[in-house]
């Protein structure tokens, strides 16, 4: 039992009689209220499974649901390591009630749990930062947000829907697999899920009978886009036929110079991804002895933050802080 401001909370798992009722509460604050549509449960399945409601954290005040904070237990490979952490999602907290400490409630009983599993650390992708540097977490990272003005001009690759062209979403889980891009790398049944989740468009740029790149369009925002430079600019160039783009790429991607030249892009770099550690001792000791050699060696800065997330000065993070699909991955 705690309280805040006058109130009184009981914090515990969900009950999967309360399923129905956290569904309905995750999807007005982020679906409804920023004027979105679908289901925020089909949209991350992997967060929201009947079969893992110990992980979803609820803050429940006469009964009733007002917050809640989800964790996704996950392993994470970092150049043949393996961590096993709490991807941390639908953090949330009932309207008229923010501000009162129902979310800082969800998260310090979502840390409890999380240290409760053994896992590493966990990782969540905000724009809220102030609350959660409140609550000790700390920013790994950076990601480059780039914004493709609308033109007229035609796609310089053939642009086509994926499912009236002749490739699958296999195919496009091979180009993400060989891109060799990233430090996590789906299965193909995730990225089956991933591309006829509600709400997405997937298109794909042909070169010479092969597939040459996809992308996946969530409303204005590209949420992944994969291929060479002049497979994305033709992506994008077809994204940006009717309004302006968003795009999200690992800092420092050595392609975005080709495609600024290609087309009409503001680019802007920012931090993105933060992590809190659980077990500081445990993984400092692990990664050690896993490298051979001491983390300070690993280069300036937090060498934690340097060996797992990549610094500043990388030239690209070596785990995939920069796609919207936390969930999936």
């Amino acid at each position: 039992m705690a309280t805040a401001e006058g109130k009184r909370y009981e914090v515990s798992a969900c009950r999967p009689s309360q399923l129905p009722e956290l569904r309905t509460l995750i999807n007005q604050v982020f679906l409804t209220e920023r004027g979105g549509k679908g289901d925020m449960f089909e949209y991350v399945p992997l967060l929201y499974r009947q079969t893992d409601t110990a992980n979803l954290r609820v803050v429940t005040c006469a009964g009733r649901i007002v917050g809640h904070a989800g964790i996704c237990p996950r392993p994470l490979r970092w150049r043949g390591q393996t961590f096993q952490v709490g991807l941390i999602g639908g953090v949330c907290c009932e309207a008229g009630l923010r501000g009162t400490g129902v979310g800082t409630l969800a998260m310090q009983d979502a840390a409890r749990r999380t240290a409760e599993l053994g896992l590493d650390f966990g990782v969540l992708w905000t724009g809220s930062v102030r609350f959660y540097t409140r609550l000790g977490w700390r920013h790994a990272g950076r990601m480059t947000i780039a914004h493709a003005r609308r033109t007229s001009a035609p796609a310089s690759l053939p642009v086509l829907a994926l499912r009236e062209s002749p490739f699958s979403p296999d195919d496009c889980h091979a180009l993400h697999a060989a891109a060799g891009r990233n430090g996590i790398v789906r299965t193909v049944e995730e990225t089956r899920r991933l591309f006829v989740a509600p709400g997405r468009d997937v298109t794909v740029a042909a070169q010479d009978g092969r597939l040459a790149g996809y992308a996946v369009l969530v409303g204005a925002t590209v949420r992944e886009v994969e291929g060479d430079a002049a497979a994305c600019s033709a992506l994008l160039a077809h994204a940006a036929q009717n309004s302006d783009v968003t795009s999200v790429w690992p800092f420092g991607d050595a392609r975005l110079t080709a495609i600024g030249q290609a087309l009409t892009m503001d680019v802007k770099t920012h931090p993105l991804g933060m992590m809190l550690v659980v077990s500081r001792e445990r993984l400092l000791a692990k990664v050690e002895r896993e490298l051979g050699r001491s983390l300070a060696s690993c280069g300036p800065g937090d060498a934690l933050l340097a060996a797992l997330f990549g610094t500043p000065t990388s030239p690209t993070p070596p785990v995939d802080v920069f796609i919207n699909y936390l969930d999936h991955v």
